[in-house]
């Protein structure tokens, strides 16, 4: 069995991270989607910190459910994610994930931390509503990784900061929950005119993942999670979140 250390190791190993010793603060939050578990993803916050820390980072790490746990109303939590992915800018309502997320993010952003937001599902939506509220106030992008989210525009402004992952299982089925929203958009062409472009606002980054399983998987570390090479779930999302951290922190 592979334990979340042995994945540590094995990535340091294959030269994954090769991120250079700073005194930089991080302020680490990851952010839930619907109907979550409690602690579902502490693990992956606790092995992301590690890294981090093992390269000299400073890290506070927080866990958010912006929209509630699994102990709330589903069709709730759906309704407001809906509400959310529609109006990503909040032209027509103050987002519910956004605004039961910003509170402690802007604290750190106001002590000039480094914001690092990993949303799972959902709450890769709620990531980019709050980023889009902190270059509002002023606060610099954060980085945001969008781990199973629905597709949302990317505002041009955030377009760098944002590494969107996606599961495919056995067989080539894509995790179902990536398959919803959309990253189209208007676009200005010929002065005024304005033309519908299907990608018109996509994340900088789009990687799939080879994963055993699908939507719920991503952060697996155990039997029957750990394929023939012993690469875990968790490994497998890691290697291309790490790769892309490796190019974006200073």
């Amino acid at each position: 069995m592979q334990t979340e250390k042995t994945a540590a190791d094995d990535l340091r190993m294959e030269g994954l991270w090769n991120l250079k010793p700073t005194n930089n603060k991080i302020a680490l939050f990851t952010l839930a989607g619907i109907a979550t578990a409690p602690g579902f993803m502490d693990p992956f916050r606790e092995e992301l910190s590690f890294q981090l820390r093992s390269r000299g980072y400073i890290v506070e790490a927080e866990s958010i459910y912006p929209y509630g746990d699994w102990s709330q109303r589903v069709m709730k939590q759906l309704a407001a994610i809906f509400r959310d992915m529609t109006d990503i800018q909040e032209r027509l309502w103050t987002s519910v994930g956004a605004r039961a997320a910003k509170e402690l993010i802007f604290e750190a952003a106001k002590k000039g931390q480094i914001v690092l937001l990993i949303g799972h599902s959902g709450g890769g939506i709620s990531a980019v509503q709050v980023a889009l509220q902190l270059i509002k106030e002023g606060y610099l992008p954060p980085l945001i990784v969008q781990i199973g989210s629905p597709k949302c525009p990317i505002p041009l402004v955030l377009k760098e900061h944002v590494l969107f992952l996606s599961a495919v299982g056995t067989g080539g089925k894509r995790d179902p929950v990536t398959r919803f929203g959309r990253w189209g958009g208007w676009v200005r062409k010929f002065g005024h005119l304005k033309v519908w472009k299907m990608r018109a606002y996509p994340p900088e980054e789009v990687v799939d993942i080879p994963l055993i399983g699908s939507h719920p998987d991503y952060f697996r570390t155990h039997s029957p999670y750990v394929d023939e090479t012993g690469s875990s779930n968790m490994m497998k999302t890691l290697r291309p979140l790490l790769s892309w951290l490796e190019r974006k922190l200073p």
